[in-house]
């Protein structure tokens, strides 16, 4: 059997990007503007998809250019690694946190070569001091990716809308290539690539929408619900790429309201809102499981105390970053300025920043030929981080696709993964993916939510185990939009699975990590971080050094 007989498409392409967000569209412009063949996967529509692509109202990590490597480390001291999470700083690795932020103005010239407008209102690049102590851009990004969309496009990178990457090939533990399914027709491509990046966001969906309210389909996660299932992730994982840090999950105490304002939006030019338990006592830094245990909660956050001029800018920025949830507001009869905002402190909200797939600071995955980008990256989160890290695997990738050898398709291979992916178009009165799919958020939510313990866990795993043994066969799609449903249910199995086994595999308590059973650090996993992996079948767990500083202190980036 040939491949023209397995697959309705065939293609041959250098480069393979999955995912055409802020991170995909430079990685996929780059490489173009080095003369490779490039082929961009998006299951959404370039020209609006990802995180950002509804907007983005602040651009930060924009560090000027000529950083060494010893100021690079004299920032972070100043910050302090423990308080660093948020940036990667001590899940990552760090030399590759370097160049990112060395490359930070580098990358601000590129998007601007790449179309689009790094200016705020008046025409100008606008600078600001933000309380995350770091180079911080005020922009105007309302049409960011329609900007992006038109400049891969403009460099002949050949861009595959409405078309889903389901599972990575390999040979000889090499990745060449990917299947994929388009959307709209159900039709099965086989795509052979000398080299594949990978840059499909994070995981969110394992837990419920950051305002969960009484409807369970609603889909009102922080960023688009689309990018933040897991996809790369668990194709990743299943073709054997190592993860890392699957036990930390981010716990930022987002507002339930998040309708009305936004985590980004307030935090900037060095101003934040005032915060009271529920009974009006402030906070003052006060810890939130002690409030809890005193009856002070919910939490709330106002930024009432703000001045107008400061709180024009905020609504300008939400503009920017959701246009309609103004308007949204205005109808339900909230006053922005004056409404009291509850802290989500109860839950975890998402898997982001620590866990991954592990790169290392080429953002080279353990597999020969596999690339990972943007916040796909163990321990790697920030619009401008994506978009720098695709710029600079775009700019090195052809030094790899000159030595990489043709690249070999196993047909078996290949036929496995059609009967799997095409399956649920078979099934008849089967379980529908969107009940499936809230079936694993309740379990994550409930087993592995704010509080573990490893009876809790325990139980996760066999539910969840129970869940895939029944009911994953049984997925049901009578059209190939619902396919993508079904096809994001399997990576968020997995995806749960890797974390609630991390979750129990870390017998302590650490940032984002609380275990009844173990409330205290234990020494023996300072600096050690979770790697897993998929070996015959079964999920490996290991414990690694964190990654140390290999640059020379006086090294720096001469981009």
């Amino acid at each position: 059997m040939t491949l023209d007989r397995l697959a309705n498409n065939v293609i041959d392409t250098d480069v393979l990007v999955i995912g055409g967000g802020v991170a995909g569209c430079p990685a996929a412009a780059k490489a173009a503007e080095h003369g490779l063949s490039v082929t961009l996967v998006e299951k959404s529509k370039v020209d609006r998809s990802g995180s950002a692509g509804q907007g983005m109202d602040h651009y930060g990590g924009a560090f000027p250019r000529g950083m060494t490597v010893d100021e690079f480390v004299e920032i972070w001291k100043e910050l302090g690694w423990e308080s660093a999470w948020y940036f990667g700083g001590k899940f990552a690795d760090p030399n590759r946190l370097y160049r990112l932020y060395a490359n930070g103005q580098w990358g601000v010239e590129e998007l601007e070569k790449l179309g689009v407008n790094m200016k705020w209102y008046d025409g100008k690049i606008r600078p600001i001091k933000s309380v995350r102590q770091y180079p911080f851009l005020r922009i105007h990004w309302m049409y960011c990716k329609p900007e992006m969309a038109a400049g891969v496009k403009k460099r002949g990178v050949n861009v595959l809308n409405r078309t889903m990457i389901t599972d990575l090939l390999t040979h000889n533990g090499t990745v060449v290539g990917a299947t994929a399914v388009d959307t709209r027709t159900g039709a099965f491509t086989v795509i052979r690539a000398k080299a594949t990046i990978i840059a499909t966001a994070a995981c969110s969906r394992i837990y419920d929408p950051e305002t969960p309210v009484p409807w369970k389909y609603k889909f009102r996660f922080h960023w688009c619900p689309a990018s933040v299932s897991g996809d790369g992730w668990a194709m990743g994982f299943r073709a054997g790429a190592e993860m890392a840090n699957f036990e930390q999950t981010e716990r930022g105490y987002r507002y339930r309201d998040d309708l009305t304002l936004s985590q980004g939006n307030r935090n900037n030019e060095g101003v934040s809102g005032n915060q009271f338990t529920w009974d009006g006592e402030p906070m003052c830094g006060r810890d939130r499981a002690d409030l809890e245990r005193q009856g002070k909660t919910p939490i709330y956050v106002t930024i009432e105390n703000i001045g107008d001029d400061f709180q024009k800018r905020v609504e300008i920025a939400y503009v920017d970053e959701r246009m309609i949830s103004l308007k949204a507001a205005q109808d339900r009869g909230f006053n922005p300025r004056h409404h009291w905002y509850e802290l989500m402190d109860d839950r975890p909200n998402q898997l982001h920043v620590p866990p991954g797939l592990l790169g290392d600071m080429d953002f080279k995955t353990t597999l020969k030929g596999l690339y990972v980008i943007g916040d796909s990256v163990a321990g790697q989160h920030d619009v401008a981080n994506a978009a720098v890290s695709g710029f600079l695997v775009g700019d090195s990738i052809s030094s790899y696709i000159k030595q990489a050898a043709e690249p070999i398709i196993d047909e078996a291979q290949v036929q496995s993964i059609k009967e799997t992916v095409l399956a649920p178009l078979s099934v008849k009165d089967g379980t529908p993916p969107m009940e499936l799919e809230c079936a694993i958020r309740y379990a994550c939510n409930r087993y592995v939510g704010t509080f573990r313990a490893e009876g809790k866990i325990r139980e996760g795993l066999r539910r969840l185990a129970s869940l895939k043994r029944e009911f994953l066969p049984k997925l049901t799609a009578n059209n190939p939009h619902f396919l993508t449903r079904c096809l994001e249910v399997r990576n968020l199995f997995d995806v749960a699975e890797l974390h609630m086994l991390a979750c129990l595999e870390r017998k302590e308590s650490r940032d984002f990590q609380i275990r009844l059973d173990y409330p205290d650090k234990d020494p023996k996993y300072e600096g050690m971080l979770l790697h897993q992996k998929l070996v015959n079948g079964k999920i490996t767990l290991d414990w690694k050094k964190q990654g140390q500083m290999t640059l020379a202190g006086s090294h720096k980036e001469e981009r």
